[in-house]
């Protein structure tokens, strides 16, 4: 699911009204397609009165592994952060810490080519699911597609033991839906973390599995005098 910007001027309202404070967690931020572009809760009047935004160098950056994000926001909660970090640890590790200064100054671009890799990633695996006939609604962000299985191909499985089935039959590992939640049952999630062949063989290998082509009849032989 996407937002538009008026959505953190509504929950801003509803925050104060409530006495709430928010930490928007902007992970997959700049992770974007077809166009779209994510809002920060920071880009919404009022934001640092309230709460803080989080992002990572994980996934723009393809940082992956590094564990080095950074939060902004009401300074009373980056305080409190900073306060809570002082006694969990003893800070990144320094060459970390300046890699990640030295792309955010000097390779702004970064972002936005990695989101035409996943977008070119996304478009090998709905294709895929076109060929299946599953359900999905084309992602405009994040590194994921959530599909629904058909009830044919579940044969009334459970997602997780289907997505264990697909293991053994297609050799693709599928995220089930119903590890998120009871309202991902019948789903799947597919991450778009490896490269495009490597998609669009998983993606044919599920078909393989659930969609077996039949033999061609065989042509009578004619006789000949």
């Amino acid at each position: 699911m996407t937002i538009e910007p008026d959505f953190w001027d509504r929950a801003i309202a509803m925050c104060r009204r409530h006495g709430i404070m928010i930490i928007s967690d902007f992970a997959y931020g700049e992770v974007c397609f077809d166009g779209y572009k994510a809002p920060s809760f920071l880009a919404a009047a009022g934001a640092k009165d309230i709460g803080v935004e989080f992002t990572t160098m994980s996934k723009s950056y393809n940082m992956a592994g590094w564990r080095i994000g950074f939060c902004a926001g009401n300074s009373e909660m980056v305080k409190a952060l900073a306060t809570i970090k002082g006694y969990y640890d003893y800070g990144i590790f320094a060459p970390i810490q300046i890699a990640s200064i030295i792309a955010m100054r000097e390779h702004g671009e970064v972002p936005a080519k990695q989101s035409k890799v996943y977008e070119k990633r996304r478009n090998v695996v709905c294709r895929g699911l076109d060929r299946l006939g599953w359900t999905y609604e084309k992602p405009r962000a994040s590194m994921f597609v959530w599909a629904k299985i058909k009830n044919e191909h579940l044969k009334g499985q459970g997602t997780i033991d289907f997505c264990l089935r697909m293991m053994d039959e297609a050799q693709v590992a599928l995220a089930p839906g119903r590890a998120f939640g009871e309202n991902g049952e019948n789903c799947v999630r597919i991450a778009l973390v490896e490269n495009d062949q490597r998609l669009k063989q998983a993606m044919q290998n599920l078909e393989r599995a659930l969609m077996p082509r039949q033999p061609k009849p065989k042509r009578p032989k004619t006789a000949t005098a």
